[in-house]
């Protein structure tokens, strides 16, 4: 019983996982309709977890809010937050959509959630200020060079129209050294998801088993 407890489910996930490949990079009709209805049932799913961990979210602060406490005001402020843009988001206000093309959700967004996102981006400076005089500390090549970067990079950002040459480097540092950067770890990230993908189908991970 054991056995077929672990075989069961490795099977399934394995002729899922084939079914939706083959659907996704083949062109037979009715693998592709299978594909379909698999990828769809999955969305249905996503969307289904998405509501149980609402559901959390307000059980969880729920709980903090009448035990009090001295964070219950943050968490009633979240709580009346959240259900405020479902309550005008959710139902269609005469001509007006619904979602998060409602005006009364676009003027949450554009006038709290943004300048809240804004100070908290804000607060990098700081960061990056005790990030350097770390780097100072250490004072080896890595930490002179790092810095070194850093500083032309936000000199390049405020010397707009006062010193070109600044805004030059700071172009050249984000668009060829970073940008080759970011385009190693994506690859790395593509790989790591596509070798995950081959432990699954071929069931040496089995985490649905757990």
């Amino acid at each position: 019983m054991a056995a077929l407890k672990r075989i069961v489910p490795t099977a399934i996930a394995i002729a899922v996982g084939l079914l939706v490949l083959v659907a996704v990079f083949g062109s037979i009709p009715l693998i592709d309709a299978v594909g379909t209805y698999l990828i769809d049932t999955a969305v249905i799913i996503a969307a289904f977890a998405f509501f149980l961990g609402l559901l959390n979210v307000l059980r969880v602060h729920g709980r903090k809010i009448r035990e009090g406490g001295a964070n219950r005001l943050y968490s009633f402020v979240l709580l009346a937050a959240l259900l405020l843009v479902l309550a005008l988001g959710l139902p269609s206000l005469g001509d007006q959509p619904s979602g998060p093309a409602q005006p009364a959700v676009e003027w949450i967004f554009q006038n709290i959630q943004l300048p809240v996102q804004a100070a908290l981006s804000a607060l990098l400076v700081f960061l990056m200020v005790t990030a350097g005089y770390r780097l100072v500390s250490h004072r080896n090549l890595e930490s002179v060079v790092m810095l070194v970067v850093a500083v032309l990079v936000l000199l390049g950002q405020v010397a707009v129209g006062l010193v070109p040459a600044l805004v030059g480097v700071k172009d050249w540092i984000l668009d060829v050294p970073t940008l080759a950067g970011v385009r190693g770890i994506l690859l790395g990230v593509a790989l790591g998801a596509v070798l995950t993908g081959l432990r699954l189908l071929l069931g040496v991970e089995r985490p649905y088993s757990d």
